[in-house]
């Protein structure tokens, strides 16, 4: 059998019912004890069909017997008087005597004709003209039927194949010779040969219940022989019950055990499985009310129902820790801005209150950066109700507009353009993509940069492109080469953060690189 095949048995043999099932492996479990009550009823049968055999046989024997013992004796008349005939000086008289002698024989009449040694009959019964006698063949007698089947001609030759004589007897001197004394019993006698057949004794017609045994006895050499049918008796209605009793007990134990197990295991399975789909967290939950189930199947009930309701115990009490969870998160990152921003504050009153420019300015950078790790907790904390990440579209909004603000007095005018698709990411991608932003629109700043782009594009398999496009870039930079090789440094360190590689495009002024978005439906 092939994998597929096996496989397609696997799948109808798994689609079957449970009690489908059980129903198979009863009968499959009682099928051999069934057999072998049909085997042994079967064997009875067997057995009273043998003893209607011998009976058969034992009954044609003893019509055999007085059928022989009959016409024997008429036999030896025959052959006796042919020697008399050939040595006798009178052979009419020996022929006269003999007919009448044989006429006498009790049961047995009929016609003979008595042959010296010539091949035509020297005396016959009267009107009675002997057909011509067919070949011996070796044989010391010959009987042959009429073709009506009203009449037995017997030849009786020499061992050299010569003619002694010939008999012939009607069929109602035979029929009295094989019935009487009469053998009660169903059965026919005949005599066969060749295709002819004369019936010695008629038997009942078999119905459609009833069978028959025929049996053959040959009557010594003669090419006939006595042929017996014997009717079986009808199978009665207490035979046909003792055969057929193991297949009905086979199959009423089958469908009992179904029963049972219908009743007891799979109906209340089936209604407990009903409830247990039908349940939800929350609800209660009710077991069916059901007649004599097993005790497993109630107890398999009473279990659900405990595990539901611990169940249910522990998801209230894992809802309470996540909303505790929550609330801390929520705390924790709106303290953490309110920090960021005091930070901010501080920074700004000092750059302010500087009068060295160069300190000034160092304030100021930092107070972006810290700006941006504040705007980045902020949102984060707008969208933690919603589970989502942080949304890169108001977090660069108000990053840029943060950066506007704290511009230095050189690049008041810097304009900066945004294009960023709604996308989530996690928290620490926000982090390392606000302080990317604002190291390049800063360092374009202290390039004298008057137009920012910040564009963030979806893109295929679960990411976005970040780009930065800084007009002052595009050209030669005429920037401090200390602050250069800083900023390429640090925009280099968070593209690692980032897991990506930063592109850089000098013609054009522009830094890209690739970021890993949350689903949309995160």
């Amino acid at each position: 059998m092939s994998g597929r095949t096996q496989s397609w048995a696997a799948g109808r043999w798994a689609a079957l019912s449970t009690g489908l099932k059980m129903f198979f492996f009863l009968s499959i479990g009682l099928l051999p004890l069934g057999l072998i009550a049909v085997s042994a009823s079967f064997d009875n049968a067997r057995a009273n069909r043998d003893k209607a055999e011998i009976e058969a046989r034992a009954t044609l024997t003893t019509h055999v017997q007085r059928f022989t013992l009959a016409l024997s004796r008429n036999g030896s008349t025959i052959r006796s008087a042919r020697d008399a005939i050939i040595e006798a000086n009178n052979p009419e008289g020996v022929c006269a005597r003999t007919l009448a002698r044989l006429a006498r024989a009790p049961n047995t009449p009929g016609r003979f004709a008595l042959f010296g040694e010539g091949p035509e009959p020297r005396c016959r019964s009267e009107g009675f003209v002997p057909p011509p006698a067919p070949p011996g063949r070796g044989a010391v007698g010959r009987g042959l039927i009429s073709p009506d089947g009203q009449r037995l001609t017997i030849f009786l030759y020499q061992p050299d194949g010569t003619i002694e004589g010939v008999a012939e007897y009607d069929r109602a001197t035979l029929a009295d010779v094989v019935n009487k004394p009469v053998v009660p019993g169903n059965f026919a006698v005949s005599l066969v040969e060749g295709g002819h057949r004369m019936l010695l004794r008629p038997g009942p017609a078999a119905s459609a219940f009833e069978s028959g045994v025929t049996v053959d006895f040959p009557v010594s050499n003669a090419g006939y022989a006595i042929r017996l049918n014997a009717l079986i008796p009808p199978v009665t209605a207490t035979d046909l019950l003792v055969i057929l009793t193991p297949v009905l007990m086979w199959l009423w134990a089958s469908l009992v055990g179904w029963i049972i197990v219908q009743w007891l295991l799979l109906r209340p399975l089936g209604r407990l499985q009903g409830v247990i789909s039908a349940y939800r967290p929350g609800t209660s939950f009710d077991l069916p009310a059901v007649r004599s189930p097993a005790q497993e199947i109630d107890a398999l009930g009473q279990a659900f129902d405990q595990a539901a309701q611990t169940v249910a115990r522990h998801e209230a009490e894992l809802e309470a820790a996540v909303a505790r969870q929550t609330r801390l998160v929520r705390e924790v990152h709106h303290r953490v801005k309110n920090n960021l921003q005091v930070v901010a504050s501080l920074l700004n009153l000092h750059s302010r209150g500087s009068t060295n420019e160069q300190v000034a300015a160092a304030y100021a950078s930092i107070q972006r950066r810290v700006d941006a790790l504040a705007v980045v907790h902020r949102n984060h904390y707008a969208e933690l109700e919603a589970n989502r990440g942080v949304a890169l579209k108001p977090l660069i909004s108000e990053l840029a507009a943060n950066l506007r603000a704290t511009a230095p007095s050189s690049a008041s005018g810097t304009q900066i353009r945004l294009d960023v698709a709604p996308v989530y990411v996690t928290q620490d991608v926000a982090v390392s993509v606000a302080f990317l932003v604002t190291e390049i629109v800063e360092f374009g700043m202290f390039c004298g940069s008057t137009m920012v782009s910040v564009v963030i594009e979806p893109e295929e398999g679960g990411t976005a492109r970040l780009a930065v496009e800084v007009d002052a870039l595009s050209q030669t930079v005429d920037c401090d080469e200390a602050l250069a090789d800083r900023f390429e440094r640090i925009v280099t360190g968070l593209a690692r953060q980032l897991r990506s590689a930063l592109e850089r495009d000098s013609a054009r002024g522009r830094y890209s690189v690739l970021l890993n978005v949350l689903p949309s439906d995160a």
